[in-house]
């Protein structure tokens, strides 16, 4: 056998190696992702919850496999009338604070990659240092605020704070930093063109993979908040479905927006990566 037969037989079981390793690797992180999920599904679906009277007046959940496939009665007697409620507070606030977290960070960051001003390089050091306080220590004196001014059990209290968002105003800005042309906007301000105009119909379109992201990750964190929204909302019409839904019901309600979401905007993210690499 030649040299350069052994060289390509060794390349060969690098790469068969290679791939039975990445194969392995995918399939266990793959098992890993998807195993809460699929408990989820097998609680709500596979296991019935009964409240059982014991000794005296005492009462506890009673958790068992079905024996039985769910019907369309069980199934409807998995949600309570808090879980719908939750679940319109929780849409609410999510989807608006999610839209303008997103608006504002990216015009933000456009502030910062288009324009110059005396400013920039303290301000762009600022947002990285507002990255680096927990968000347990900006949320005593925000609850101190809601309660001095009388905002409790009001949905707007858990907007508000998506207006500014270090996290996604630098990475926002790093997107722009990588894709931003300026001749594109001298294009259009020779053309007649407005800030607001260049910003809404040339800027937010080229951000569209950054936005993609983003909008999953923001929608993720409101969606899922319970620590602020335990403590400012008291009343049960007002709360969201993390802290007002049934066991079962919210599960399955918690699980399908996320879901939903990601569906609709993969492809652009996708896209993000395929120009990443094209520039690259």
């Amino acid at each position: 056998m030649s040299t350069n037969e052994l060289t390509l037989t060794a390349e060969k079981k690098r790469t068969i190696a290679l791939k039975i390793t990445t194969y392995v690797v995918s399939i266990l992180l793959a098992m890993l992702i998807l195993s809460p999920f699929i408990l989820m599904l097998y609680q709500t679906f596979g296991e019935e919850i009964k409240m059982v009277n014991g000794a005296g007046d005492n009462r506890y959940l009673e958790i068992k496999p079905r024996d039985h496939i769910i019907t369309w009665k069980e199934f409807k007697g998995l949600f309570s009338e808090g879980d719908f409620i939750g679940f319109k507070n929780s849409m609410i606030v999510t989807c608006i604070s999610t839209f303008l977290n997103i608006y504002f960070s990216a015009i933000t960051a456009y502030a910062i990659t288009a324009y110059e001003w005396k400013l920039r390089a303290a301000f762009e050091k600022f947002i990285i240092v507002a990255m680096m306080v927990p968000a347990t220590v900006s949320t005593i004196g925000f609850v101190q605020m809601c309660y001095k001014y009388h905002l409790i059990n009001n949905l707007i209290m858990l907007i508000i704070p998506a207006l500014a968002t270090p996290m996604t105003v630098f990475f926002m800005r790093m997107y722009l930093k990588a894709t931003f042309s300026r001749d594109i906007v001298e294009s259009a301000r020779i053309d007649g063109a407005g800030e607001f105009r260049i910003f809404n119909q040339i800027i937010l379109p080229l951000m569209k993979p950054a936005i993609a992201t983003q909008t999953i990750f923001c929608f993720v964190a409101s969606w899922s908040n319970e620590w602020v929204p335990r403590i400012i909302l008291i009343e049960g019409e007002s709360r969201t479905l993390p802290i007002m839904g049934s066991y079962q019901g919210s599960q399955l309600l918690m699980a399908i927006p996320p879901l939903i979401l990601y569906l609709f905007l993969s492809k652009y993210i996708v896209e993000g990566i395929a120009l990443g690499s094209v520039k690259a």
